[in-house]
């Protein structure tokens, strides 16, 4: 029940907060820009996967696209951010071993990829955390966004890297659920993190640079 609702709310606030980002679009840093480009593929993926399981439709092959979108979006955020040179390479390589396992294992496709999503989101909780530090000597923006992403992408790390372990175990379908709904939980707060960004830094029209 609570994972249903949850995700019903996340759904709503994945548009909502498309739309205030997308608002504000004009005029603003290329950060924000990004981000707020990163907003609308995450409200279109949201409300795709709402249909397909409002139709009792498998939606686990959108989960590649959701992931790999996730990471370069959010990639290039921090990138535009931190501005180090070696980013890319390390954005390319972590590309290429994912062409490669989906080559050598294309049934991965189509099912729960527990190596794509941990490679990915660790890469980008280490850009949050490198923003982290050089937000404690400077001057720094979009530190509810970074607080966020740091929050929800390195504990869902250890959730869907251990989530082929926690399947084999055949726990109880409540347990399964109750870890599900921590998720949701652990997700809904990175969400309300990024509308507190917006209504704190950018409800009122101004430029950013």
């Amino acid at each position: 029940m609570i994972h249903t609702v949850l995700n019903y709310i996340v759904s709503i606030l994945s548009v909502v907060l498309a739309v205030v980002y997308m608002l504000r679009f004009s005029g603003n840093s290329k950060p924000y820009k990004i981000f707020s480009v990163y907003l609308v593929f995450i409200a279109l993926i949201q409300i795709t996967l709402w249909v397909y399981a409002l139709q009792k439709l498998n939606n686990l092959f959108l989960f590649p696209y959701y992931f790999i979108g996730q990471f370069l979006f959010v990639s290039a955020f921090y990138f535009s951010l931190l501005r180090k040179k070696w980013m890319l390479p390390v954005t390319l390589v972590v590309l290429a071993s994912l062409v490669f396992q989906y080559i050598c294992y294309p049934e991965t496709t189509k099912d729960f990829n527990a190596y794509g999503v941990s490679i990915t989101q660790s890469v980008v909780a280490f850009y949050a955390l490198l923003y982290y530090y050089r937000s404690l000597v400077g001057e720094a923006r979009f530190l509810y966004i970074n607080a966020g992403v740091l929050l929800y992408f390195t504990t869902s790390i250890l959730f869907f890297s251990s989530s082929d372990w926690i399947t084999s175990l055949n726990l109880p379908d409540t347990i399964e659920n109750n870890l599900d709904s921590v998720n949701d939980i652990l997700y809904f707060i990175f969400i309300l993190l990024i509308l507190v960004e917006w209504f704190k830094n950018y409800r009122t029209k101004k430029t950013h640079n």
